[in-house]
């Protein structure tokens, strides 16, 4: 059936023949005039003069005698304006005074009287005791400000809405005032001068005009009052492209406008507009993604073709989202011909726009030391990598690249970048958005005379000429609007401009498949049409509230567009396009995630409860391939089981860490990988400081500090002087320059803002944790520090004796006044709480594996204790101090007592004491603050001083400073075990959460008598919190006065710090 702009050449070629050519033709878009000129050649089957083409903007400048002024350069006016009312730096005022400028747009197109809508809030008892001037809806104002009347009451946002909104009319009038008397104005203001002239009568055309008025839907009131003057003061036809079926039903938004146009502007010859009901075969395709929404594109162009023959332009593809032109153009294949693109490619998604933004990251992010340009080294690499740059010299911008990693440069000196002219061009400083203008028209400039040769390289010059014409034009615009602005301005503005540009495609706009936009579809018909992203999200999509100062209700009462009228607009451009068309395709995204909801557009469901026609469903997939991949073996022969005999070697073999043993119980593939062919992840430079590195600044500055105490004892005062002075500071940034940054001259100012809070906490934790605790429990002395660690394990296989070296490296080395050794070992990472026993560590199903764990227990084995998972064995000890050189490896928050049975000692009690047993010890705490505090020990007698703690074998742990202690009891009628532990010294600098260890096997003579498990606070004093765990057996009551005092009372009293002989004072 013939479209609706051949049935307005049809008929104007019948009314004027020749002659027209004499009328000027308005249609909504310049699309339009091509279709209509191809219309009417193909009617009139000879040579013609065309109709004179028109806009209503150039019909408006006509007749109010002002020109349209440059945004930016209205913008920029209008804040002169708005800072003598409000105070405001023009970078914060420039983003929403673009909406205020669009407001101040649509008030006059719409002949909006503003003195009356920016009325003060103070008129609102006039406003309640004179509304003659109000229209019904218009009463609607009024309880809307009535929310303003008690200012008392006033929200923070009301408040500063009400500020803002008390000023806008002043505002619009002197802005409105300047505007004039600089001879420019907006496109709301020329249209409402225009209006207003013809209104008061004061414009006639000079000559007799005819004028054809095609394809109008909305009209705003300034369009309507000129239409109607063309209607009298002109010969003028209107012709309006509708369908009687949502215009003739008030229900359907689709006709909201055109009911009311054809009742002021009636057409002078009818057309048919009763297409909609036509047969279609409609089709609504559910897809899992948008590729997927464009690959199926070419299966609905292959079946049209084969039903159809070769397709051409009438046949459309509408993108309903514009993002989606470019994975469409991948996804169309080449045998279906021709394909037209109306839409112009983005030049956002070119590489001249990646390089451009480039180039503003450098310099937004560039700095000054002595004077000297450093620049970003994220920044840097991505330049060099670009391909504009890459190209220029391969081999010289790749070792660049490869120094600034393997140097680990966080900032990069001009002077070494600038090795080659382009370089030297590219890594400079500017000053000002001027320099800065300057800055890229020359690298652009530079880039541009590079010697090309394929087509990409002629494209990129093209794009490349597009950014510079848009720059020079920038700033022309703010060199007229006398303001300063910052760079950051400057880039954003660009930014804006850059990204608002479309290249056109190169191509005969008449001919091939057609692929565009919703809004571009106006007054064309086509008989095939595919809509893709058919999302209601999307289609028709949400007015954004927040892009008006005008609230909802007075844009209601006043009759300013409003969502409504954006769904009403949206709803014609659909049932417009499908009311001549044959086959309709709609495809949508049926997938929802944070920014869709999957669901398919209002307009289908319309289609399928509403009309006659049967929608057709199709759900369109991805296949998968399911064929199993084969797993990965490396098989242990020739060069692998070389590099394998290294760790079996009887001569020195290589170490196995711990690291290295749990990676190979989890998986074999990964030891080989990581421990065998020995493959490394690419280098880069991190961004922030990561765990591993913030654990190396943390021990290259302990390792400075202790450096001076090695061979010392009774360090004490010398580590307090040490916490309150500026060496502690020194060491740190001393690692962090040796470790992170690699620049043993970098200084405090070269940090930035993580690396200044990376600092400031490694020296809190040193200060607040290390330091102090050893400063209180200084009997020790320091044996070592970073020393290398390591235990041979012999064993047998396949006849043969071998051997392994478990190693690993001891931050430092103690020695006690007992002569025990104490390793201590500083844990940064996160603790992991999950220990299942040493069975564990030799399985592979757990998730996390602490290869700490093993770490800490071959130290132990190294300082000569040999480690026990059954019990300790308590002999006798009336009368006696017990002594065990015991050890207790704490790992994260579990513990396993590894005793050394040769160091107890006998005592003189004739009675043997029972057994008792402290298995494994499980933290039912998910959580374990982030401080480096201790784990100490305490073992005593019943009988001893419950007030001198003996610990022994203390081992460093990333936690909170904890106490354990073991006490055997020497009572004939109580045969059992009471234990207390004092966990999670709660340090208030540090945030945590509370946390406790209890045994999770506790092994007594009598355990069938284990009847109660209670936990209780004690408040020892110190600023810490504890938990306090307790096993009281069932037969309690038996015990003596004498021992219930002691064992008991503790327990059941809050408030008073521990002193029975089998607690351990607080750390």
């Amino acid at each position: 059936m013939p479209g609706f702009l051949q049935e307005v050449a049809a008929d104007l070629y019948d009314r004027y023949g020749d002659d027209i050519s004499s009328l000027s033709v308005l249609f909504p878009s310049r699309r339009a005039r091509l279709f209509f000129i191809d219309a009417l050649s193909g009617i009139a089957e000879r040579p013609l003069w065309q109709p004179r083409w028109t806009t209503i903007d150039e019909l408006m400048s006509e007749i109010s005698g002002l020109r349209i002024g440059d945004r930016v350069r209205l913008v920029t006016e209008l804040y002169k304006v708005y800072s003598e009312f409000h105070p405001e730096s023009f970078d914060k005022f420039y983003f929403w005074g673009e909406m205020l400028l669009t407001d101040f747009d649509t008030i006059d197109k719409y002949l909006i009287d503003a003195d009356m809508l920016f009325r003060n809030l103070a008129d609102i008892k006039e406003l309640e005791a004179d509304v003659s001037y109000l229209s019904p809806v218009q009463l609607k104002i009024i309880a809307f400000w009535a929310n303003f009347t008690d200012e008392t009451s006033l929200s923070e946002e009301k408040r500063r809405f009400l500020a803002v909104w008390q000023t806008l009319g002043p505002v619009y009038r002197t802005f409105r005032e300047r505007l004039r008397s600089l001879g420019m104005a907006y496109t709301g203001m020329v249209h409402r001068a225009a209006a207003e002239r013809i209104k008061a009568g004061g414009f006639a055309f000079p000559e007799s005009r005819r004028f054809v008025v095609a394809g109008f839907n909305a009209l705003s009131e300034c369009e309507k009052r000129l239409f109607k003057f063309l209607s009298t003061a002109a010969e003028t036809d209107f012709y309006w492209d509708y369908d009687t079926y949502y215009t003739d039903n008030a229900d359907q938004e689709a006709g909201m406008f055109l009911r009311e146009n054809r009742i002021l502007f009636p057409a002078r010859r009818e057309l048919p507009h009763d297409h909609f009901r036509s047969p279609k075969r409609i089709e609504a395709i559910s897809t899992v993604s948008n590729a997927v929404q464009c690959k199926y594109v070419a299966s609905i162009l292959r079946e049209l073709a084969a039903e159809q023959g070769p397709l051409g332009k009438e046949t459309a593809v509408v993108l309903t989202d514009e993002n989606l032109l470019l994975p469409l153009l991948h996804a169309l294949p080449a045998e279906i011909g021709k394909v037209n693109v109306t839409m112009g490619y983005p030049l956002k998604q070119s590489l001249s726009y990646s390089f451009v933004e480039r180039l503003i990251e450098l310099q937004n992010h560039a700095r000054q030391k002595e004077g000297k340009p450093l620049f970003y080294h994220a920044d840097v690499l991505g330049l060099l990598s670009h391909p504009y740059i890459l190209e220029s010299d391969p081999s010289r911008i790749v070792r660049m690249q490869e120094e600034i990693v393997r140097n680990r440069r966080i900032t990069v000196a001009a002077e070494w970048l600038a090795c080659t002219p382009l370089l030297a061009t590219l890594f400079r400083s500017v000053e000002g958005w001027r320099g800065f203008s300057d800055y890229l028209l020359a690298v652009i400039a530079q880039i541009a005379r590079m010697p090309y040769e394929d087509t990409e390289a002629r494209r990129r010059v093209e794009f490349l000429n597009v950014i510079s014409e848009e720059v020079i034009k920038l700033r022309n615009s703010l060199d007229n609007c006398e303001i300063e602005l910052s760079i950051s301005i400057y880039a954003s503005l660009l930014r804006r401009h850059l990204q608002t540009l479309r290249i056109p495609y190169e191509g005969e706009p008449l001919e091939g498949i057609q692929v565009m936009g919703i809004l571009e579809t106006r007054n064309l018909d086509f008989r095939n049409v595919i809509l893709l992203s058919m999302n209601d999200d999307n289609f028709p999509g949400s007015v954004v509230t927040g892009t008006s100062f005008i609230p909802y209700n007075l844009r209601a009462a006043y009759a300013l567009p409003t969502p409504e009228h954006h769904e009403g607009v949206y709803a014609y451009y659909f049932y417009r396009l499908l009311q001549r068309a044959e086959n309709v395709r709609m495809l949508y995204c049926a997938h929802a995630d944070d920014k869709t909801t999957g669901e398919q557009s209002r307009y289908i469901y319309q289609l399928e409860y509403e009309t006659p026609f049967e929608i057709l469903r199709r759900e369109v997939g991805i296949d998968v391939n399911r064929m199993e991949t084969p797993p990965i073996e490396v098989p242990k022969q020739g060069e692998t089981a070389e590099k394998l005999a290294r760790f079996l070697a009887p001569d020195d073999p290589v170490r196995l860490s711990p690291t290295a043993f749990f990676r190979y119980v989890a998986c074999p593939l990964r030891f080989y990988f990581h421990s065998v062919a020995r493959l490394e992840p690419d280098d880069e430079i991190s961004e922030e400081v990561d765990a591993p590195m913030f654990g190396t600044i943390l021990h290259a500055a302990l390792q400075r500090l202790y450096a001076p105490f090695v061979g010392k004892t009774g360090c004490g005062e010398a580590l307090r002087a040490l916490t309150r002075s500026s060496e502690v500071e020194k060491a740190v940034v001393a690692a962090i320059n040796e470790n992170y940054l690699q620049d043993v001259e970098a200084t405090v100012e070269d940090y930035s803002g993580n690396l200044l809070l990376v600092k400031d906490i490694v020296i809190r934790y040193i200060r607040g944790g290390v330091l102090p605790y050893d400063a209180a429990h200084d009997d020790f002395t320091v044996e070592g520090l970073e020393e290398r660690i390591g235990q041979e394990f012999a064993f047998e296989s396949a006849g043969k004796s071998l051997r392994v070296v478990f190693g690993g490296l001891a931050d430092r080395i103690d020695r006690l006044p007992d002569g025990t050794l104490r390793v201590v070992d500083y844990k940064t990472g996160e603790p992991h709480l999950d220990f299942q026993g040493v069975e564990a560590l030799f399985r592979g199903e757990a998730k996390q594996r602490q290869s700490n764990i093993l770490q800490t227990l071959l130290f132990s084995i190294r300082g000569g204790w040999m480690p026990s998972r059954r019990s300790i064995t308590c002999g006798p000890c009336t009368g006696t101090t017990i002594r065990p050189g015991s050890s207790i490896g704490s790992w994260g928050a579990r513990a396993y007592a590894i005793p050394n049975t040769a160091s107890l000692s006998n005592g003189c009690c004739a009675k043997p004491l029972p057994r008792c047993s402290i298995r494994r010890f499980r933290s039912v705490s998910a959580r374990m603050p982030s401080t480096p505090a201790a784990i100490a020990i305490s073992a005593r007698s019943a009988n001893a001083d419950a007030s001198v703690p003996q610990r022994f074998s203390p081992c460093r742990l990333f936690g909170r400073a904890i106490t354990f202690s073991i006490c055997p009891l020497s009572d004939d009628r109580f045969s059992r075990l009471v234990a207390a532990f004092i966990i999670l010294l709660q340090n208030p600098l540090f945030g945590g959460s509370l946390g406790y260890c209890a045994p999770e096997e506790v092994y007594m003579k009598v355990y069938n008598h284990v009847r109660k498990i209670s936990l209780q606070p004690v408040n020892t004093g110190h600023r810490a919190s504890h938990i306090l765990i307790r096993f009281i057996d069932g037969r309690c009551e038996r015990i003596s006065d004498d021992m219930r005092d002691r064992l008991g009372e503790p327990l059941l009293r809050e408030g008073r710090s521990v002193r029975s002989g089998f607690f351990a004072g607080c750390l």
